[in-house]
């Protein structure tokens, strides 16, 4: 391609509410229309942060790998009851090579997880002891509540960029059950390479997928990346482009949820992973209404109505993470 499909976008006159907001809600509306994936410039002391705050939440990944399958998910430690918050470690027979840790609203607003309905969607996170990470959750937070605030102000242009009204598309998000997700991806082991598909690069600078391609199924998400890169998103043109890490900058790409909100013009763009040779750190925030928001586009037929918990357990099936949980989505 000779033009980017990604534009990069400044949100300081969004942010402070100054001169050029219109054209930024232009800029944001476009971007969701046609692309599907923006960047925008926002450094993190903008949104009340340190500047060091992604490292900060990275430590997580210092713990003893004892320490983390304390908080790993039922699939994965049978012993432990939460199924869908928690950590996940590498899977060896996947392409998708990468440790994790999902973390729900209830780290920055323990009211709203539910103990007590069977849904997994709304079970509590388990974290690890503050003495094993002084001052982390404090970060984690911090840091839930700034990328709730981002994704409301976005919600919010969004809206009036596409003339939908705030309470379609901001409201729900009141009592939202976003997930913010810390993501490890190691250097993959010289054995494991030799099955995976090689997509770029030779010798040293050689790629393999570690992420497989699919859409991400929520409203928005807010990415921040490392240096390392690797995010790359499908072009119209059937090829690969790349996402590359800049300092003060979010990713940020539009999710299924918001595509059927509203009614398709926004567009879900798929995106993939590759790397393998080197450590990678990305932090992604999925910011996603209430459990029980009932998504319906406007002006749509009353049929295309759906409750947003129940869609958002088909389609998390499809990642290797919650494959083989159904029964837990059917006692949903």
């Amino acid at each position: 391609m000779t033009e980017t499909l990604i534009p990069h976008i400044d949100l300081t006159p969004l942010l402070e509410a100054g001169v050029g907001r219109d054209a930024v809600i232009e800029a944001i509306t476009a971007a969701a229309c046609h692309s599907g994936f923006m960047t925008i410039g926002v450094a993190p002391e903008q949104l009340g942060l340190p500047a060091d705050i992604h490292a900060r939440l990275a430590r997580f990944f210092t713990l003893e790998d004892a320490a983390k399958r304390q908080l790993a998910r039922h699939k994965f430690e049978p012993d432990n009851a939460n199924v869908y918050r928690g950590y996940f470690p590498p899977q060896n027979e996947d392409p998708t090579w990468k440790e994790g840790i999902d973390m729900g609203p209830d780290v920055a607003h323990p009211e709203r997880v539910r103990t007590n309905d069977g849904d997994p969607l709304r079970e509590p996170t388990p974290l690890p002891a503050d003495s094993e990470l002084p001052g982390w959750a404090a970060d984690i937070a911090a840091y839930y509540e700034a990328m709730e605030r981002l994704g409301r102000q976005i919600a919010g242009a969004l809206a009036e960029g596409l003339d939908i009204s705030r309470e379609t598309l901001v409201t729900p998000f009141d009592a939202g059950n976003s997930t913010l997700r810390l993501i490890h991806y190691p250097e993959r082991p010289a054995e494991t390479l030799a099955t995976m598909p090689a997509v770029d690069g030779e010798g040293a600078a050689r790629r393999w997928l570690v992420g497989v391609p699919h859409f991400d199924n929520g409203f928005i998400t807010l990415l921040w990346q490392d240096r390392v890169g690797g995010l790359q998103v499908h072009t119209p043109d059937g090829g690969w482009e790349e996402v590359p890490p800049r300092d003060n900058a979010l990713v940020v790409n539009f999710g299924r949820l918001l595509a059927d909100w509203s009614g398709g013009r926004i567009q879900a763009t798929e995106h993939r992973i590759v790397g393998g040779s080197r450590s990678r750190h990305s932090i992604p925030f999925f910011f996603e209404p209430a459990v029980d928001a009932v998504i319906q586009a406007p002006g749509a037929p009353a049929e295309s109505r759906y409750v947003y918990g129940d869609r958002l357990w088909e389609r998390m099936l499809e990642f290797v993470e919650f494959q083989g949980l159904e029964r837990f989505a059917k006692e949903t």
